[in-house]
């Protein structure tokens, strides 16, 4: 099978996205011999980050899949992002100008997925440009069958929510839809896309990949005693994060046990950049106990996990967490926020602790229960790494989309004979 798959970002990008797409497409190569394409573009962050690095070469083979990389417009950003700021105080949200920031605007990506003699295209994540060909290919010479996989970040109210109808008739117009959980699949249906076409695939990631790390060597490269207890997060450095949330639930942490100590830890960003100036004005004493870490090898990123003691990722909107996934790959306990998705992946008091939205005081609390009680933080460690072994596979989760991908090309297939 000859597949396309089309991302925003790709390696070395780092985001959940980029893992899923990349762990699929290597093991359709590898266990089945598929043929596989990534189209992406060309920088570390996102086609409407302000921040831009450029990734060489264009073209490369990465494990067997075949990645090109696009350039695209940038230019139009800041002047749109200020047009739209504007309307959005009289409360105007204009789904033209949101798509013009999201892009990508790139006329030789369109034209290679246009062109594209795959068996099949999957796509993700929702807001961006391509994902927009199953509107559009009923004007193409060749169409192919398409698999949406959304990756929506869903907030908790059931009655709020930020697609536009052009992405609900996307979804609708596709072969299949791919979603992480129960909780995402239940509100696209609430929202009217048939339960038929979608199928929950969860993610994935590679438990013995982070078997191996060295517990030590982050611990000594930050001078930690061998009681310090590390709080971690790694990801995306950025503002819908919430990463504030967590540096100043940490000082309050701290001020109750002073034995903590908080990393940081993921590619080097302008809002990175700013949080570091901002916390440089701390008293010294917190100062000392925030650490940074920029742009890991796969390697470091291993040992920094087995590092910590425990993994906080306070953001109030994920579609699934696959960073949960690696920390429990190491054993390690994790905090999530108590938001539809996350509550669907951690089992509260069995591998992990859920905070309140929002809510510093809640995140200390949090914190300061893991941090007393060494045989509470192993046993929810332990029990995250069985859960992830049992359910969240490489092997299942890329069948779960390979046999998705062969059912769309056959509905597609029979839709176009009878046309």
């Amino acid at each position: 099978m000859k597949i396309l798959h089309v991302v925003n970002n790709y390696e070395p990008s780092i985001g959940g996205t980029q893992l899923l797409y990349k762990g699929i497409s290597e093991r359709c190569v590898k266990q089945y011999n598929d043929e596989v394409e990534v189209y992406t573009i060309d920088s570390l962050f996102g086609s409407h980050s302000k921040n831009f690095s450029a990734i060489t070469p264009k073209e490369e083979n990465i494990n067997g899949v075949f990645v090109k990389r696009f350039s695209f417009l940038r230019i139009h950003l800041k002047p749109i992002m200020f047009i739209n700021k504007i309307i959005a105080k009289f409360g105007i949200n204009s789904n033209y100008l949101n798509k013009c920031i999201a892009g990508p605007i790139s006329s030789s990506l369109q034209k290679a997925i246009y062109n594209s003699d795959a068996d099949i295209i999957s796509a993700s994540p929702s807001g961006f440009t391509y994902m927009s060909y199953p509107l559009k290919r009923h004007q193409l010479k060749n169409p192919k069958p398409f698999v949406y996989q959304g990756a929506f970040h869903f907030r908790d109210s059931d009655t709020e929510h930020h697609i536009s109808k052009e992405t609900l008739a996307a979804i609708k117009a596709s072969e299949y839809y791919l979603c992480n959980t129960e909780y995402e699949k239940n509100r696209l249906v609430q929202l009217g896309i048939p339960e038929e076409i979608i199928v929950i695939t969860g993610v994935a990631t590679d438990v013995e990949a982070f078997a191996n790390g060295d517990r030590n060597f982050f611990r000594k490269k930050l001078n930690l005693e061998d009681d310090d207890v590390l709080v971690g997060y790694f990801g995306r450095l950025e503002k819908a994060k919430s990463i504030e949330i967590l540096v100043n639930a940490f000082i309050e942490a701290y001020q109750k046990n002073n034995k903590l100590v908080l990393v940081l830890a993921g590619f080097k960003s302008e809002y990175a950049i700013t949080l570091q100036t901002k916390l440089s004005t701390l008293d010294k004493k917190f100062q000392q106990r925030i650490f940074w870490q920029f742009n890991l090898q796969a390697n470091e990123k291993v040992n920094l996990y087995h590092a910590l003691d425990m993994f906080v990722l306070p953001s109030l909107n994920e579609s699934f967490g696959i960073v949960f996934l690696e920390a429990w790959s190491c054993k390690k306990p994790v905090i999530g926020t108590a938001i539809g998705a996350i509550k669907s992946v951690i089992t509260e008091g069995k591998d992990g602790l859920l905070m309140q939205p929002n809510d510093i005081n809640s995140l200390k609390e949090k914190i300061l229960i893991l941090a007393k009680n060494k045989e509470l933080r192993n046993e929810m460690g332990i029990n995250g790494y069985n859960k992830t072994k049992e359910n969240f596979s490489w092997e299942a989760v890329t069948e779960k989309f390979r046999n998705t991908y062969i059912n769309a090309i056959k509905k597609f297939n029979n839709v176009h004979r009878r046309i």
